[in-house]
């Protein structure tokens, strides 16, 4: 079966079509393997494994002119900069509905977990098995599978089979920064709300960056920052766990966490995101008193918070501002179909 080559970098075909085809792919994959699988009623295993049969004949994707191939999927995976989408390649077909995809094809593991090295191996190892069956013209789409790195709300699939444990029994695994990246809409009913919570997510996100001694240097009180989070990572602008126009950047001290929370259990994603589902009964949160501090990025404010308490309010200008599209209280979901944008 040949995936043939059809629509690369061209537009998407629909209402949606000023933007870029690739974009269009690769929201479609982030809603699917994220949320929409279940509802949309295609088969996805517990470590959110769908196959690519499943997926190219999923409708959202056969609809757009040309129906979108396989050789676009991978280019989404390959060219996306913070690791949305991992793929693997199998030896023997599976039916993510009745079985689940082993977790390493490599020499027949089957651990129930990766890390992050292992994913990206074996995405690779999928992606050159790709290359090589299409140069014959023998490619079996039932054989090669596709998930999203982090980032689901289907319960349907399960985080410890996603993600690897941060624990205090392994101290290289917790990590100097933990960050999370909110809007100034959204400030006021974090700290009113007592915390963080995942909304409609499985988790809350955080960044392992920019350290706050980055922060620090490139925001000035007083002093417009050009650029925002661009300016503070500098060249490398790209950061998993967050947007890249986050206004305001909460730290949490995920020690104190691991240590006074035990409930709380946190974990790092494929592509290096850290999260957390947070802690209570019901509705669970990440408390404000893990919050070391919190910093205005954007319009000079500089730090909002430090050691529990509020030690800058935003001006009213700031407040007043509306969410960007996609972002919700706490600074997850929120507007938007599917969940609104991914992280």
């Amino acid at each position: 079966m040949s995936s043939g080559r059809g629509g690369r970098g061209g537009r998407g075909g629909n209402r949606h079509d000023s933007q870029p085809r690739t974009v269009l792919v690769s929201k479609a994959l982030s809603r699917l393997l994220r949320h929409a699988a279940v509802q949309e009623r295609i088969p996805i295993d517990k470590h959110g494994y769908i196959r690519i049969d499943h997926l190219l004949g999923w409708q959202r994707l056969r609809s757009m002119k040309p129906p979108v191939t396989f050789d676009e999927v991978v280019d989404v995976v390959q060219d996306n900069e913070k690791k949305r989408f991992a793929l693997k390649f199998v030896t023997e077909e599976i039916n993510p509905e009745h079985a689940d995809v082993p977790a390493s094809t490599s020499e027949g593991a089957q651990a129930d977990t990766e890390t992050e090295a292992e994913t990206e191996t074996e995405t690779q190892r999928a992606i050159s098995q790709f290359e090589a069956l299409r140069s014959d013209n023998d490619i079996d789409t039932k054989k090669f599978f596709i998930r999203a790195t982090q980032g689901h709300s289907m319960k349907a699939v399960e985080a410890e089979n996603l993600l690897t444990p941060i624990t205090l029994d392994d101290e290289a695994s917790i990590p100097d920064a933990v960050v999370h990246g909110t809007f100034y809409g959204a400030w006021e009913p974090i700290l009113e709300s007592g915390g963080l919570k995942p909304m409609s997510r499985n988790h809350v996100h955080f960044a392992t960056g920019p350290s706050m001694d980055e922060v620090q240097q490139h925001t000035v009180p007083g002093e417009t920052t050009k650029g925002g989070l661009g300016s503070v990572l500098g060249k490398n602008k790209v950061i998993s766990g967050m947007r890249s126009d986050a206004q305001i950047l909460i730290y949490v001290d995920i020690r104190r966490a691991l240590i006074e929370e035990k409930e709380m259990k946190w974990w790092r994603s494929e592509n290096g995101v850290i999260l957390t589902e947070g802690v209570g009964e019901k509705d669970k949160i990440v408390p404000t008193k893990y919050f070391s501090a919190a910093y205005e990025i954007k319009e000079g404010v500089g730090k909002v918070w430090e050691d529990g308490k509020v030690v800058k309010e935003l001006p009213e200008n700031l407040r007043s501002r509306p969410l960007p599209r996609g972002k919700g209280v706490g600074g997850q979901r929120g507007r938007g179909r599917g969940g609104g944008r991914g992280q």
